[in-house]
């Protein structure tokens, strides 16, 4: 009986060595591990563990290439991996009563050199998780119930060499409730960390504002100082036209001289006049239509004199440019001097007064009676 055993042992080898059977291969040392969830705007979420594996000699480079050999091949999985995940995802549905699934499986092993020309392992293993947020009527997403399984959630913490990544849906901005702040919109934790029931609640609303822009003070200044300048530019423009307009008075075309209106008869003319009316005044009421047109606030002094005398058939005695103007006789009398000599003007003297005339009315045809 006892030669048996042996003989039993001996065959149950043989077995399995004719069926193909081999020991499972020991995964590499992991000197770090990342867990990245990339959502998607329809609520499923692309995962990736990335799993860095040093080597220290060419045993552990030996050891690298055959576990990825048989990890590329299906035959071996990363602790946690892709099985982990479907338990995981399988426990979160039957908690949260929606379906979910883990579906397409990517593996990939790469040498990989850092920036130091350190050569080092890497393990992935990507696969996508349908249903992983939930999404309601408005578009915004909620990351909650799928890490929850009827016994507190699948993914109670990370250890020292463990960091975890949820990146936002593309199209959307950062979360509005989660449970650390995000970077850019992307949640990160790096190990040791522990998460308790409950402890994933985040939420992404559609189209969701980013932050405000950054306006500097440079910036400010900048947009206050056109601001002014466009202002600037526009009274000029206004200025510039209230200037030129309206234009200086017609003649009739009979070529008699329209008179201006007569002052007011309720009180004395300037400049100590007589306040006896005179064949001018009488005159005076057929140019108030015109003069009504004319904002006469909007004339320089001397454009005033000009339009004055345009509206008299291009002469007046000075004693009623004072009289209509208002202005008292030593302003008239310099201003009229100031204007003669930019030949702006003429002057005649007729006996104890002076005709004021525009340039090129003549005088030959100066009647005493003039205005």
């Amino acid at each position: 009986m006892r030669c048996r055993v042996p003989v039993l042992v001996c065959a149950l080898l043989l077995c399995l060595v004719a069926a193909g059977a081999a020991p499972a291969l020991a995964q590499p040392d992991a000197e770090e591990t990342h867990f990245e969830a990339q959502l998607q705007d329809d609520g499923d979420a692309e995962w990736t563990i990335a799993v860095s594996v040093p080597f220290t000699n060419e045993t552990d480079r030996d050891r690298f290439d055959s576990f990825a050999e048989a990890f590329e091949a299906g035959r071996e999985d990363l602790d946690p991996g892709h099985g982990a995940f479907q338990r995981a995802a399988a426990e979160a549905e039957r908690a949260a009563d929606r379906e979910m699934a883990v579906t397409a499986p990517r593996r990939d092993s790469a040498i990989v050199e850092d920036e130091n020309g350190t050569e080092y392992g890497e393990l992935r293993v990507t696969f996508v998780w349908e249903s992983f947020a939930r999404i309601d009527d408005n578009g915004t997403l909620y990351v909650d119930d799928a890490f929850n399984t009827t016994n507190g959630p699948w993914l109670p913490g990370l250890e020292d060499d463990q960091s975890l990544t949820i990146a936002a849906p593309p199209g959307y901005a950062g979360p509005t409730t989660s449970p650390i702040g995000a970077e850019e919109g992307d949640l990160h934790w790096e190990g040791p960390e522990t998460f308790g029931p409950g402890y994933f609640t985040i939420v992404y609303p559609q189209s969701s504002p980013g932050p405000a822009p950054d306006v500097g003070i440079s910036t400010m200044l900048l947009w206050g100082a056109l601001l002014l300048s466009g202002a600037a530019l526009l009274l000029g423009l206004y200025l510039l036209v209230a200037r030129h307009w309206p234009p200086t008075g017609r003649r009739s075309g009979s070529g008699s001289e329209e008179t201006p209106p007569d002052a007011s008869a309720d009180s004395p003319p300037p400049g100590g006049a007589s306040a006896e009316p005179t064949s001018d005044d009488a005159a005076g009421s057929d140019a108030e239509t015109a003069d009504d047109e004319i904002d006469m606030e909007l004339l320089s002094d001397e454009e005033r004199v000009e339009y004055l005398l345009e509206q008299n058939g291009g002469r007046m005695k000075q004693a009623n440019i004072v009289k209509e103007t208002g202005w008292s006789n030593a302003k008239v009398s310099q201003l009229l001097s100031s204007m003669a000599d930019e030949d702006r003007v003429d002057k005649l003297r007729i006996g104890r007064e002076n005709l004021i005339s525009l340039p090129g009315e003549g005088i030959d045809d100066i009647d005493t009676n003039d205005k």
